[in-house]
């Protein structure tokens, strides 16, 4: 089984061996596999990268997709060109796909957006939200060791920082009625999420409602 890439211009054609050509993706996709699959793998990612798909065949790291966009740059480059990878078995084609210069370039646009998305964490406030503890350390001077939970926004406990010490003194010194201490209270607070490629990461609580504050195992 064989294969090569051929990209065609308006004046005529170059072809490139494809492993050459493709070398610095070939750890990317070629997990011991065939070359079929290789180019079967290669052309849903195209395709993820187009916007055919929602999801693309397997995870891509930042490295990944700089190596797509140095993959599809010269068909990008080049204005009217084409490339053709083809998969054949004894001279007959088995698997083949085509990107185009309009494509290509699309494809990078794509990849741009997207290494600028796992480069950029996002930043989303929410408003009166219940937050209880799972492990803290309030110690004034540090802001480490502190986790919690807020179930309408993830299941799993983050990393909490404040927005002033303020706020923080306020949670540490709770309405004595309550008889229990502060780690064992729920909270309701206003949090700005920070997340890293879509997953919640930190909350950063901003304001503290302490008229609000419970005993989440009361009746």
């Amino acid at each position: 089984m064989g294969g090569n890439l051929q990209r065609f211009t308006q004046s005529g054609s170059i072809i490139v061996e494809l492993i050459s050509h493709a070398a610095p993706i070939v750890p990317l996709l070629w997990e011991g596999g065939s070359l079929a699959q290789w180019s079967k793998i290669a052309q849903e990612i195209c395709g993820w990268l187009l916007g055919k798909t929602e999801k693309p065949p397997k995870e891509l790291t930042k490295q990944d997709l700089q190596d797509w966009n140095k993959f599809v740059e010269p068909v990008a480059k080049d204005n009217g060109s084409q490339m053709n990878i083809n998969v054949s078995d004894n001279g007959k084609v088995i698997q083949q796909f085509i990107i185009n210069s309009t494509e290509a370039n699309a494809m990078q646009n794509r990849i741009g957006n997207l290494i600028s998305d796992l480069d950029t964490p996002e930043g989303n406030v929410h408003t009166r939200k219940v937050m209880y503890w799972y492990q803290a350390k309030f110690d004034q001077n540090s802001d480490t060791g502190n986790r919690a939970i807020i179930d309408d926004l993830s299941k799993s406990a983050l990393k909490v920082i404040f927005d002033n010490n303020a706020v923080k003194d306020e949670m540490l010194h709770p309405d004595p009625k309550f008889g229990k201490p502060w780690h064992e209270l729920a909270y309701v607070v206003d949090v700005e999420v920070e997340t890293v490629r879509g997953k919640p990461k930190m909350y950063k609580v901003l304001r503290y409602y302490p008229e609000y504050t419970f005993d989440p195992e009361a009746e």
